[in-house]
C-alpha cells in the first residue's frame, strides 16, 4: 500500500502491527498522522514505512480533530474545545488570538501566521511555508470583520492598536495620528501616508475614504457587477471575500476603472473580453480570473 500526493495522510486507523506493515511508503504529504495509542511494536512497524518529501509527522489521539482550510482563518477560544488537540492544515493566512489555558492547536500553514505572543505552547507549528509574526493582541481592540476607523481612533496617548478579520477602512487623519492596524485588506486615506500609523495587511490600498466614498460589499456567495449598479455608486466600490463575481457585458472598461477600487479575496472572477485587462489590474488575491 502506497500513499502519494496528499495534504494530510491520516494513518490512525492502521493501529496494529499487521495493518501498519501493509503500508510501504508515503510520498509528497504535508502531514502524516500516526495513532497516539499505538504500542511499541506497532510504532516500530510505522517506523519502517518509507517517507519521502513529508513536511511533518505527529502522533495524535484517535479523537483528535483534523481540519483542512483554504483562505483566511482566525482562531480563538470559541474555535477550540477544552483539553483536546485540534490540527489545522491551512493554505492561506492564519491569525491566532489569545488562547485560554486548556486550549491547544497544531498548525500546518502555507502562508502567513499571525500569533499572539502570549500563546506560547498552546500553538504548535508543525510546518510553516511562509512567515510567522508575533502580535500583542492583548493590547489590541478586536473589531468587527469589516470596520471603519475614524480619526479619533488614532489620537491621545494610547497604543491605538486595532485588528479586523477582513477589511479595515481608515478615514482621513492628522499628521500626528499614531497606532497600528492589522487586517486582511486595509483601505487607508492618502493622509495616512504622512502619519505615524503602521499598517499590517495582505493588501494595503490608498484612496479617498471620506464618508460615502467607499462602498464595501463582502462575505457573499455571488455578486454581479452591472452598469446600472456602478452608476449608482457615489465613490468607489470594493468587493471582498466573495465566492463568485461576474462582470456584465454592459460594463465598459472606463466605468470599471472609475467606480471599482479593488476585487479582493475572490474565488472566481468572470470578466468580459473588453474588461479582462482592467479586472486583472484591480484584482488582489483572486484564485481564478476568466473571460
Amino acid at each position: 500500500m502506497k500513499f502519494k500526493n496528499v495534504v494530510t495522510c491520516d494513518l490512525r486507523k492502521y493501529n496494529s502491527v499487521e495493518a501498519a506493515s501493509e503500508i510501504e511508503s508515503v510520498t509528497n504529504a504535508a502531514l502524516v498522522i500516526l495513532p497516539q495509542e499505538a504500542d511499541d511494536t506497532t510504532r516500530a512497524a510505522f517506523a519502517k514505512i518509507e517517507m519521502h518529501n513529508v513536511a511533518a509527522t505527529i502522533y495524535a489521539d484517535s479523537n483528535a480533530k483534523i481540519s483542512t482550510f483554504n483562505g483566511e482563518l482566525t482562531l480563538d477560544d470559541a474555535c477550540l474545545p477544552d483539553g483536546e488537540t485540534v490540527i489545522y492544515s491551512v493554505n492561506g493566512d492564519v491569525t491566532v488570538l489569545p488562547l485560554s489555558e486548556g486550549k491547544h492547536v497544531c498548525l500546518l500553514v502555507n502562508g502567513i501566521l499571525r500569533n499572539d505572543k502570549s500563546n506560547g505552547g498552546k500553538v504548535e507549528v508543525l510546518s510553516l511555508n511562509g512567515e510567522m509574526k508575533l502580535f500583542d493582541f492583548q493590547d489590541t481592540k478586536i473589531l468587527a470583520p469589516q470596520a471603519v476607523l475614524p480619526a479619533s481612533c488614532f489620537s491621545g496617548d494610547g497604543k491605538n492598536r486595532y485588528y479586523a478579520k477582513t477589511v479595515a477602512v481608515i478615514e482621513p487623519v492628522e499628521k500626528d495620528a499614531h497606532g497600528e492596524v492589522c487586517a486582511q485588506l486595509i483601505i487607508a486615506d492618502e493622509s495616512v501616508r504622512a502619519s505615524r500609523i503602521q499598517l499590517e495587511g495582505k493588501q494595503v490600498l490608498f484612496a479617498d475614504t471620506r464618508e460615502n466614498q467607499i462602498l464595501l460589499r463582502s462575505a457573499l456567495s455571488s455578486f454581479t457587477v452591472s452598469k446600472s449598479l456602478l452608476e449608482s455608486v457615489e465613490g468607489k466600490l470594493v468587493l471582498c471575500d466573495i465566492t463568485q463575481v461576474k462582470i456584465s457585458k454592459d460594463v465598459t472598461p472606463a466605468l470599471l476603472r472609475e467606480k471599482v477600487l479593488a476585487f479582493s479575496n475572490i474565488v472566481s472572477l468572470k470578466a468580459t473580453k473588453k474588461t479582462f485587462d482592467e479586472v486583472q489590474l484591480l484584482a488582489h488575491d483572486v484564485t481564478k480570473i476568466q473571460k
